[in-house]
């Protein structure tokens, strides 16, 4: 799915009216009904409660004009605010004529509302034209709503926060505990520095033109269902265990085997034919006994790995899940890096991406498509501090036409960057995943995928979306609280199945 910037978005609405022979009025009154119909949906009871709509004088303002008029036929009451201007869209002033002669209430920037103390607020003051952040002359305005009892929605984006681009610390922006976004993602709403403005959204389909999306030049995408489901390899019936790849994991550690444990047994559900896990002589046992499909080698050091003398002749290999940072470990996966063949398919994570830290001089001897999936403080040792999730995205798509690496940065709506500067935000996920060993997981399903065949760029990109997918649900049986690592390498299963299935 595109990620579009409000340019393109403008012309994909002008495209839509033109190829469907439709008036900009028709295209906001399908929106609007839309939306609607998918937050009665999320928040039944809110026709027993109060509802305020807040509208601005542009066309977001007028889809909320168009919600009111639709409460209103179904026997609602919402208080509906207008923002006094000298202009308003041609067709927000149409809609204000829809609606009974006085019922609107005019606000000013100085106004002081006196929204009730629960129900339901829909935020439609601006939309994805706005390019820029608010003057402080909205700063009260925007507290009001900010402290508002109830619960806070917004249309298409939370007023105050443009599309995309950075803005400065502290300016006006809603909080909204929800915001339905229409047809796409825009770039803010994926970005970690404005996950507080947009604590949850959906996507609103309101039928743009598919051709023009597609016509319209993108380098941001969202990795959603129909997306990931295209890249999902079929079994054929005369397949064997050797069709689907040997993977090779290293790592571990005395007192953190269990890192090698999720690794493993992720990337056995994620289907890779054959597993070999190398450990050091510690966590050999630990390992027979615990996943029995795998094949385990010993190094020659009892608590770490040391030696790495290890075959490289696999289909793919992961390495650093619990690993240490030893000096002998440091000199042994310096040693390993640097005799791996030009071919080799890697897939680094944790203490490997630590001593890539420690070492710089070892990024030049990545083999090309390697993936690299720093957490945010891992991915700070390898790129340096930024000032922001904009110097950040820079930062690492240089990092990765330099190394011609993919970097999958972890956390919400996690970042796949790739050499060639796209960037690929993820739809799954949940705040359950913030615990210990789910990056774990997430090493053995990549590594089981590239074993598999899968090119760096696929398997990255159905790798974090299935990771995501069997954390959601996990947490559907068992809450975000209780979500461990271990359930998400349980529920791999039926997240293939749920992707193969749809639906979600």
């Amino acid at each position: 799915m595109h990620i579009l910037n409000p340019q393109q978005l403008q012309e994909v609405d002008v495209l839509t009216m033109q190829r469907q022979q439709i008036r900009s009025w028709d295209l906001m009154e399908r929106a609007a009904k839309a939306a609607l119909k998918q937050i009665i949906a999320d928040h039944p009871a809110m026709l027993g409660e109060p509802i305020t709509i807040l509208c601005g004088k542009g066309n977001n303002g007028g889809d909320g004009l168009v919600m009111a008029r639709l409460l209103l036929e179904m026997g609602q009451k919402p208080s509906v605010w207008l923002q006094h201007a000298s202009q308003y869209s041609v067709d927000n002033q149409e809609n204000q004529g829809l609606l009974p002669i006085g019922y609107l209430k005019t606000f000013h920037l100085h106004t002081n509302f006196e929204f009730p103390k629960q129900g339901l607020l829909i935020d439609c003051l601006f939309g994805y034209g706005l390019s820029k952040a608010l003057t402080s002359d909205w700063q009260p305005i925007i507290e009001q709503i900010n402290a508002f009892e109830g619960r806070v929605v917004s249309i298409d984006m939370p007023s105050g926060l443009a599309c995309e681009g950075h803005l400065p610390a502290g300016s006006p922006i809603v909080e909204a505990d929800c915001v339905y976004t229409f047809q796409m993602p825009k770039l803010n709403l994926v970005l970690p520095d404005y996950g507080y403005y947009a604590k949850s959204f959906k996507i609103i389909s309101i039928d743009l033109d598919e051709a023009a999306i597609a016509e319209s030049s993108s380098s941001s995408f969202y990795s959603d269902a129909d997306s990931m489901a295209t890249l999902r390899k079929p079994r054929l019936k005369y397949s064997h265990k050797g069709t689907f790849g040997h993977a090779l994991l290293l790592g571990g550690s005395y007192g953190k085997m269990g890192a090698m444990v999720l690794a493993s047994k992720a990337a056995i559900r994620t289907g890779c034919g054959l597993l070999t896990a190398a450990v050091p002589i510690a966590g050999v046992s630990i390992l027979q006994c615990t996943v029995p499909e795998a094949m385990v080698l010993a190094d020659t050091n009892e608590q770490a790995l040391q030696d790495f003398n290890f075959p490289t002749a696999y289909s793919a290999i992961g390495i650093g899940v619990g690993m240490g940072t030893s000096v002998e470990s440091q000199q042994g996966f310096s040693i390993f890096l640097r005799s791996l063949p030009a071919e080799s398919k890697l897939v680094l994570d944790a203490d490997a991406l630590n001593c890539l830290a420690k070492h710089s001089q070892l990024l030049a001897h990545l083999p090309k498509e390697s993936i690299l999936s720093p957490h945010p403080k891992e991915l700070s040792r390898l790129l340096g501090t930024w000032q922001h999730d904009y110097d950040k995205i820079t930062k690492a798509k240089a990092f990765c036409q330099q190394y011609e690496v993919y970097l999958l940065i972890k956390g919400a709506n996690s970042l796949l960057v790739c050499p060639d500067g796209e960037l690929h935000f993820n739809a799954t996920g949940n705040p359950g995943m913030a615990t210990g060993g789910a990056g774990d997981v997430l090493t053995g399903i990549l590594t089981s995928l590239r074993a598999q065949g899968y090119p760096a760029k696929e398997a990255a990109l159905l790798g974090m979306y299935i990771h995501g997918l069997a954390a959601d649900l996990a947490v559907e049986e068992l809450g975000e609280e209780s979500l461990i690592a271990s359930d998400i390498s349980n529920y791999i299963g039926k997240a293939f199945m749920r992707l193969t299935q749809g639906g979600f």
